[in-house]
């Protein structure tokens, strides 16, 4: 049985502190094939985490890191509504 979209929400912020893998992944690569909902948002936790680690690793903000990332959640953000 295929996992649910608050299931998927659920597995999407577990993969970002450890990995998901086996069955487990092929079902949530299964359900995202059909739900454009939980493609958008597994996209956007991902970019969301990776900011994060971007900004730890730097130990700081600079005008430039924070446009970067600023441009590419909007692009994102503008890809997932054409």
């Amino acid at each position: 049985m295929l996992p649910n979209c608050k299931q998927m929400a659920e597995q999407a912020s577990e993969n970002i502190d450890q990995p998901i893998t086996g069955l487990k992944w092929f079902k949530m690569k299964l359900h995202m094939l059909m739900c454009k909902h939980c493609r958008l948002y597994n996209r956007k936790i991902n970019l969301s985490s990776q900011a994060v680690n971007c900004i730890h690793q730097h130990h700081h903000t600079n005008e430039e890191t924070r446009t970067k990332v600023t441009k590419a959640y909007k692009e994102l953000h503008l890809n997932d509504k054409k």
